[in-house]
């Protein structure tokens, strides 16, 4: 139906223009009470998009409902604004942006109306989201049609994009046809992409393949002498010529583009041959370039984008301005600049381009599709950094993810809402992941959530956790497809169980032989992984193709690699079957899971703040300090850590740094940050130590005033030292490494100690149990061994590099007893069988014997010091006076 017509037809009938939102039915008893009217039936997309509202409209309610055109009395009335603009009122109109929507009700009708034809596909989904449907990831076990036999609804809804372009995109793509098919329906239910389409990735091979080398070497960068097939020799009249004309041939193929690509190859190797040098910097080559086809471009395609990344190499803006069409994804990983992300941002403005981001959100050698260790599966963090680039103004938003919805899932779906709108509350959004996909179960698979979004470490601790957690879900709820989504955790919590199961057992030492099994039990093991990995692709709980039939698998199963006479060709074999595992083999598995890990104690990590004035726990805790009368401080050789110290100042003081033997050099990039509140490091000074190998060094600390300090010796790898301070108090920072927005808290981990030389650490008398992690290192085992003053023993466990100890200040619960009760108190069965319980506000010895140990505390002050006396105490954590409290200085958290 044309708009001239439709017009005549409106003239015609004189249509009550409506004046206020009122409650539209549109359901009565299972049957539809009106009908789905079509503004333009001759136009196919209107016609779709009025079939696919039918169908999950028809799930919904129970019956079907019409699809029809023509006059828009009564019912749901789907079509763009310009069709009926001259009868509804002005303020109903859609935001005049593409893939702007309105959504109204007046009483009688349902108006669902479109800026333009994206912007009706937007409205459509909107509107069924209003509705209660929800499809939060691709696999259709995720998709929510709320039952709704009687349907009413009133919505006065006028919305746009907040990026013009948003893209949630796998690494290595959707392999199978189920999983391309489910990933391309979630990216439409979510309202995700755009009319702004973004071309920004690696793309001189594209114009310029490697394969003409041989016959131009010239078209390619000289490296040190050596023409090379990394990047392109920009300089090059000709490759100019190559690049512009394959960017114009893409526009005449396709006049709907909106962006082309000219984003250097990935790695270094720019051109430093005679003509490329003078251009400048590895950025100034690449938007020289980019500058060139921009202009070119515009002669030919007014209009359109010529697209690159400020990334690794050419992350700096460059020293000329840049055609006004260009576009610039500023990356958050892979930053070679000393600028800011906010100056990046900035700078190219200046410099007259658009600007957008490029983030990651799960790559998959980065993570392994662990709980809690992408950004996408911390959805606090995730969910203030989409805020953050908005507010900078940002216009369009690229993330690299993974096919791994188990972990991550919850992270994508509110990444999706939130790009659309980053004024949502992230609680709301939480509350509704949680209770429409979980229903009765929603309080227990929250909990097990929380701790993955909190970004904690993966450990048999927080495994039984998560088993305990669905236990209890499934408790809750009877209802089958709520039980299919428990069915899909499960799935994903077997999965870690064999992989913790091969990971365990699949160890090697310093001289590279496997020692925790024999080579038969860990290839049973690798098998049963990888079997089950292939089984589970297509339900995309982990990114099952690289880690299966990429250059991946091998790194991340190394370990059969040193087994003697072990052949990889067979592990070709194991990834055959593709039966997704039913129902009840998932209940066999998951009680197989709940025995496997019934001797695993585990407690709550809370992510308590210890906070306040820093004081020496030699005047704080006086009594605590005197019952360890008669210690000398022992050596702590450091490869990585932050030392945190008070002074008086100004004042200078005098460092040794002795190398750990003959062996280590003294050659460290050291920074002296003062401590604020957040806890916020500010760099006050840096500099570069050298020594001959083997020999110590001195370094003389400039401080300026009074106040809290913490200092990175900038000691690494083969560069362990003992840094000697005086005698003034001293800590060692031991938390989770803390990110760039609180300054680079780097973490603790100790050369080669000695169960001879202890560390002490203050355990605060408010605290019923806490948790100590071996982040790293060993050989492969570390030996832990905590005591009291008295020398009574507290624990002492052989751990291996991820493993998790919970020390109970009071009895631990026991596997019997209801399941809530024991999920509510926040204790649950830990790691290992404790020894006696330790007293509450003391100083423990914490003795270690590892090589290479990264160490971690979780629930008490996150220090550790030589001496008593030379602890650091948080004046909450000795229970001071809050009114003695100034504001917070030193905090302790799990997450990242």
């Amino acid at each position: 139906m044309t708009h001239s017509l439709l017009s005549l037809i409106l003239t015609a009938t004189v249509l009550p223009t409506p004046t206020e939102t009122r409650e539209t039915a549109l359901a009565h008893q299972g049957k539809p009470v009106c009908p789905i009217t079509v503004l333009d039936v001759a136009n196919p997309t209107q016609m779709k998009l009025a079939k696919e509202l039918a169908e999950w409209l028809q799930q919904s309610v129970g019956e079907p409902f019409e699809i029809r055109d023509g006059e828009p009395q009564s019912g749901i009335i789907l079509g763009l604004w310009n069709q009926v603009e001259h009868f509804l009122p002005r303020d109903w109109a859609p935001p005049s942006v593409s893939e702007g929507y309105s959504l109204q009700t007046d009483g009688d009708r349902a108006w669902i109306l479109g800026h333009d034809i994206l912007g009706l596909q937007q409205a459509v989904y909107g509107f069924l989201h209003h509705l209660g449907c929800r499809w939060f990831f691709p696999d259709p076990a995720w998709a929510v049609i709320p039952k709704q036999p009687d349907l009413s609804v009133r919505l006065n809804v006028r919305t746009g994009p907040a990026f013009l372009h948003r893209r949630i995109w796998y690494g290595w793509g959707p392999r199978t046809e189920k999983l391309a098919q489910d990933y391309q329906a979630w990216l439409r239910h979510n309202r995700q992409l755009g009319a702004f389409g973004i071309d920004c990735g690696h793309a001189y091979e594209r114009y310029i393949p490697h394969s003409e080398f041989d016959r131009h070497p010239e078209w390619f960068s000289l490296v040190a002498g050596k023409r090379e097939p990394r990047q392109l020799c920009v300089s090059n009249p000709e490759v100019q010529e190559r690049v512009i004309n394959g960017v114009l041939e893409l526009f005449r193929r396709n006049p709907e583009r909106n962006m082309a690509s000219v984003e250097p190859n990935d790695g270094s190797g720019y051109c430093e041959c005679d003509h490329c040098k003078p251009i400048g910097t590895p950025s100034d080559q690449a938007f020289f370039l980019a500058n060139r086809v921009a202009q070119t471009l515009a002669e030919h395609f007014p209009g359109k984008w010529v697209g690159l990344l400020a990334y690794a190499g050419h992350s700096d803006p460059p020293s000329f301005p840049l055609a006004p069409n260009v576009y610039v994804q500023i990356t958050t990983g892979f930053r070679y600049t000393k600028l800011s992300f906010e100056e990046q941002v900035s700078r190219f403005r200046e410099l007259g381009a658009q600007v957008g981001v490029y983030d990651y959100f799960s790559v998959y050698p980065w993570d392994w599709d662990m709980p809690g260790a992408a950004k996408a599966g911390r959805v606090y963090e995730l969910a203030a950094a989409i805020r953050h680039y908005h507010d900078l103004g940002l216009t369009t938003y690229d993330a690299e993810s993974s096919c791994n919805w188990a972990p991550n899932g919850p992270g994508y779906w509110i990444a999706a809402q939130l790009m659309w709108d980053p004024n949502l509350p992230i609680e709301l959004l939480i509350t509704d992941f949680c209770e429409k996909a979980f229903g009765p179960a929603s309080k227990p698979m929250r909990r097990l959530y929380e701790r993955w979004w909190r970004g904690e470490r993966f450990s048999g601790r927080n495994l039984k956790l998560a088993l305990t957690d669905l236990q209890e879900a499934y408790a809750l709820t009877s209802e089958e497809k709520t039980r299919i989504r428990l069915d899909r955790i499960a799935m994903y919590l077997h999965w870690l169980r064999l992989w913790r199961q091969y990971d365990r057992s699949a160890r090697w030492n310093q001289w590279g032989r496997v020692v925790t099994a024999e080579p038969q039990e860990i290839l049973a093991h690798a098998e049963e992984f990888v079997r089950y990995t292939r089984r589970i692709m297509d339900t995309g709980l982990v990114h099952a193709f690289p880690a299966l039939y990429t250059e991946w698998f091998r790194h991340r199963m190394a370990a059969l690699g040193k087994l003697p006479g072990f052949d990889w060709k067979l592990a070709e074999d194991w990834p055959k079957s593709t039966t997704l595992p039913s129902p009840e083999e998932v209940r066999k598995d998951f009680e197989a899971d709940l025995r496997a890990l019934s001797s695993v104690q585990a407690g709550e990590i809370t992510g308590r703040s210890f906070a306040g004035r820093l004081l020496p726990a030699a005047e704080a805790a006086t009594e605590e300090v005197d019952a360890w009368q008669g210690i000398s401080p022992s050596p702590v050789f450091v490869e990585s850590g932050l030392f945190l110290f008070q002074s008086k100042g100004p004042e200078t003081i005098a460092l040794k740094y002795r190398p750990f033997d003959s062996g280590h050099t003294i050659d460290c990039r050291w920074h002296l940050y003062s401590v604020g509140a957040d806890p916020q490091l500010t760099v006050i000074t840096s500099g570069h130590l050298k020594a001959e190998k083997g020999k110590s060094a001195e370094l003389i600390l400039e401080i300026p005033a009074k106040g809290n300090f913490a200092f990175d010796p900038g000691t690494g790898y083969w560069r362990a030292a003992e840094i000697v301070f005086d005698s003034r108090p001293l800590v060692l920072w031991a938390g989770r490494p803390l990110g760039p927005v609180t300054g680079n808290w780097p973490s603790f981990r100790l050369w080669l100690p000695r169960s001879s030389q202890p560390l002490y650490f203050y355990v605060p008398s408010t605290v019923p149990h806490f948790v100590i992690g071996v982040v790293s290192g060993g050989d492969p085992y570390t030996r832990l061994r905590i005591t009291r003053a008295d020398g009574t023993l507290v624990a002492e466990e052989l751990m291996l590099a991820g493993d998790q100890i919970t020390i109970f200040l009071q009895n631990p619960p026991s596997d019997s007893g209801d399941i809530s009760t024991k999920a509510s108190s926040g204790a649950f069965l830990g790691e290992s069988s404790q020894s006696p319980n330790p007293r509450k506000g003391e100083i423990l010895a914490l003795q270690v014997d590892s090589l290479r140990c990264e160490l971690e505390l979780y629930d008490i002050p996150p220090f550790l010091a030589r001496h008593p006396a030379e602890l650091l105490v948080p004046a909450d954590a000795l229970q001071e006076s809050s009114s003695h409290t100034p504001k917070p200085q030193i905090r302790q958290s799990p997450a990242k």
